[in-house]
């Protein structure tokens, strides 16, 4: 990408941009216009198996009423029909518990089963257990141009490149299929769609009795009328076992044509088809629709933000939404980054991406101008050498604006290795790197969580240059956010539910299983009595034959899995968000440290981390506030310094809004809480930023701690129970002996007699600072180890 176009102002951007009139412009009351593709997981009209689990919806021709269905797996259009679009149901305004979207309209041609190209001359799939993507030799999507509402699909069958444009005459009701292939060393054969939309019967041709026309009848359910403008020598229509193909000789160079399609039930469709064929216009050139086209989005939304007036270390200031908008575009925020000059890019849920300037000390003119449309689900970006990068539930893409005008125009698919299945819950989330440029991202396990996908409940790594996807961990549950330390350091967070005790921060190691047993993807060990199994939870014919779908109460217990960094109790945290880590010394006292969001909760932590006998465990500290929304991506802007926070409502959370992005702002106020801890065999030692008053800090009284344990089931969430005594539900409580302060008045170690290893220590402090200020925080922590004693002051 160009990143000098990238930035240039919004306004130079609109003002170099043709626009397009179309039904795209403006929004009819309460409606969501989405733009000419739609990305996402595509029900067909007559049931509810997907007809591609990685569709891409295309809307044609001049009405907005007719559409195509792209498989990106397949590599195959799937479906062609008008009327309506799709039927969403609730999907477009909430994040709630829906099927997939489904047809709305008349089909009109549909695919065979199968791929859309043959390889080798046969059509077999050969996929493992029919899914994900093709072999890359086989067949590869490479993403799609948008040139006004002109949609051009971008692929490669074997070495042969291939662009691809939809279409649909309304006069003639025909759809069109214009290809613009490369050389190719091979003849390729194409699938084209099967004799009547609801077909599956073996097909006969009538070719055409007209020597002028290339055309054929093809016989089934119902006729479909199949033919060719500008085809080259040696192209023809073959009969498939119950498709319509189309053989395409090798050749040295590029080579044009059309396909025109259109269902006939009379001798009037048939001569009106005729007249189509003999009228229709040259074959476009498409690769002219490759280098961006006009404007789509040209109204630029301006918002003022609000800057707070409140006192303290940490204030949170809001960059205000577009909420009212030309689209009716939904501001369900799922990811964000920023550019170097400032910049914001933040997606929607709901398939936007919008360019986001005017972030500076006042927010009075924040400007926004939505730069994308149609991803599918996107919850992550990361901006990398100078390219904007989203993460959807299909693909990380690439989003290029080409022609510099402030839109995307080519949505290149960077890597599309994940498996996708139409459960709901398998979301794919934030988007990372490391030091090498790798990629980082998880992925949810389904609800009911049967498992039956390679990816769901993993942490994925996408190399530098997109070649290649690997999973790096499994056990994951609902793991709505992650970070990469500045040292490639891995965490990811997982909230309360069956196999997960209560919300935790995983630290991430190649290999490792993080307790969620469904999602475990290898065999592992299990206790029965006193004898030892291992067998594999993920593999649906294992539960088959052992009549075990290994979560819920009574599900076998795993010898053992990787324990988390640190947990967190449910009233602190009902569903983890990500994490971001402190770069600079413009944000306080933090600078290298890990931040966690509690997405349920709408509020922030300090991560303390410490190492006893190489083993990582981690206390944490709320900050003094909350957020309108559920808080789950966060970055630090390259200009100001400052941290910056997205999310939404839409999974269980105290939200009150669909989603917020906000500015959390240092003053330079005096700072009062721990910033470090370290655990002893015979106490806790904080390390605060700022200096404590040793009067307050020595009363022991000023101090409540208490420990507890979580169970480790397949049932959801654990009670808290006695560390002591785990047949109790409760909490132990400890007394704090004494309490030391440290010359410099920064150090405040804890003396707690009966301390021991536990899932959850409290210490709720209530002191004073030296300049008064009151000090009052609980933290919580996580000991695993304790360390060495500590020699009294």
């Amino acid at each position: 990408m160009n990143t000098l176009r990238l930035s240039q102002s919004l306004a130079t951007c609109v003002a170099l941009a043709g626009i397009v009139s179309n039904a795209f412009s403006a929004a009819p009351a309460g409606e969501i216009i989405r733009g000419p593709v739609f990305a996402g997981t595509i029900r067909g009209k007559k049931s509810d198996e997907p007809i591609a689990m990685r569709g891409l919806v295309i809307t044609v021709g001049d009405t907005n009423k007719a559409y195509v269905c792209y498989d990106n797996d397949l590599m195959r259009l799937s479906m062609a029909w008008t009327g309506n679009m799709l039927e969403f149901g609730n999907t477009q305004t909430q994040i709630a518990w829906p099927p997939p979207p489904k047809v709305n309209g008349t089909p009109v041609l549909e695919a065979a089963a199968g791929p859309g190209w043959a390889m080798k001359n046969s059509f077999t799939d050969l996929r493992p257990h029919q899914q994900g993507p093709l072999p890359r030799d086989w067949a590869k999507y490479r993403g799609y141009y948008q040139s006004g509402t002109d949609v051009v699909v971008s692929y490669t069958v074997g070495q042969t490149e291939i662009l691809e444009m939809p279409g649909y005459s309304s006069d003639s009701g025909v759809f069109t299929r214009t290809f613009l292939m490369g050389p190719s060393q091979t003849a390729q054969t194409l699938s084209i769609c099967r004799s009547g939309a609801s077909s599956g019967k073996p097909v006969t041709l009538e070719p055409s009795k007209d020597q002028d026309l290339n055309y054929v009848v093809a016989n089934g359910d119902s006729k479909l009328a199949v033919g060719l403008n500008g085809a080259a020598k040696g192209i023809k229509f073959i009969a498939g076992q119950d498709d319509v193909r189309l053989t395409i000789p090798a050749s040295t160079k590029p080579t044009a044509f059309r396909i025109a399609i259109r269902p006939i039930s009379g001798a009037d469709d048939l001569t009106t088809f005729k007249s189509y064929l003999v009228n229709s216009s040259p074959v476009q050139d498409l690769k002219k629709l490759t280098a961006g086209g006009p404007t789509l989005w040209n109204q630029v939304v301006e918002t003022k933000g609000s800057v707070s007036t409140e006192k303290g270390a940490y204030v949170v200031d809001t960059i205000t939404e577009p909420t009212s908008n030309p689209w009716n575009a939904k501001t369900f925020f799922g990811g964000f980054d920023f550019l170097p000059d400032g910049r914001a890019v933040i997606c929607t849920f709901h398939g936007d991406v919008w360019m986001v300037s005017g972030i500076d000390d006042k927010l009075k003119n924040l400007r926004w101008k939505r730069f994308a449309t149609g991803l599918f689900q996107p919850l992550g970006v990361k901006v990398y050498n100078g390219q904007v990068f989203v993460l959807g539930r299909d693909q990380i893409t690439i989003l290029h604006d080409l022609n510099g005008d402030g839109e995307a125009d080519f949505y290149e698919n960077f890597n599309n290795d994940t498996v996708i299945t139409a459960n709901y819950h398998e979301f794919c989330l934030d988007l990372n790197t490391d030091s090498k440029g790798n990629f980082y991202f998880a992925k949810g396990a389904p609800w009911p969580p049967d498992v039956s996908s390679p990816h769901q409940g993993t942490m994925l790594r996408v190399l530098y240059d997109g070649s290649k996807l690997d999973v790096i961990a499994t056990g994951l549950r609902a793991p709505n956010g992650s970070a990469v330390g500045p040292h490639d350091e891995i965490t990811v967070s997982d909230n309360q539910g069956h196999w997960m005790p209560s919300s935790k921060l995983n630290l991430i190691q190649q290999g490792g299983f993080y307790g969620m047993v469904p999602a475990a993807q290898r065999p592992i060990p299990f206790l029965k009595g006193e004898n030892e199994y291992i067998t594999n939870p993920s593999d649906p014919g294992v539960r088959a034959e052992m009549k075990q779908k290994f979560w819920d109460n009574g599900s076998p217990i795993p010898v053992g899995y990787d324990k988390p960094m640190a947990w967190l109790p449910m009233n602190m945290d009902n569903s983890s968000g990500g994490q971001a880590w402190v770069t600079g010394r413009k944000w306080g006292p933090f600078e290298n440290h890990l931040l966690f969001m509690s997405y349920g909760k709408c509020t922030l932590f300090n991560v303390m981390s410490e190492v006893v006998d190489g083993v990582t465990q981690a206390g944490m500290v709320q900050f003094p506030f909350k957020f309108l929304s559920g808080v789950m991506r966060g970055r630090f802007n390259p200009v100001d310094g400052q941290l910056y926070l997205c999310g939404l409502r839409g999974w269980q959370n105290a939200a009150t809004r669909d989603g917020g992005f906000y500015r959390v702002r240092y003053t330079g106020e005096p700072v009062t809480m721990p910033v470090a801890l370290s655990t002893k065999t015979t106490g806790v030692e904080l390390t605060f930023a700022t200096n404590l008053d040793p009067k307050s800090a020595a009363d022991g009284q000023n101090y409540a701690v208490e420990m507890w344990n979580y169970r480790y089931t397949g049932g959801y969430g654990s009670p808290e129970v006695s560390v002591l005594d785990p047949n109790k539900t409760s909490h132990d409580k400890l007394e704090v002996k004494t309490a030391q302060v440290s010359p410099d008045g920064r150090k405040l170690f804890l003396e707690i007699p009966g301390l021991k290893p536990c899932d959850q220590l409290k210490i709720k402090i209530n002191i004073t600072a030296a300049d008064g200020a009151p000090v009052a925080h609980e933290v919580y922590s996580t000991i695993y180890k304790l360390g060495v004693p500590t020699v009294k002051r």
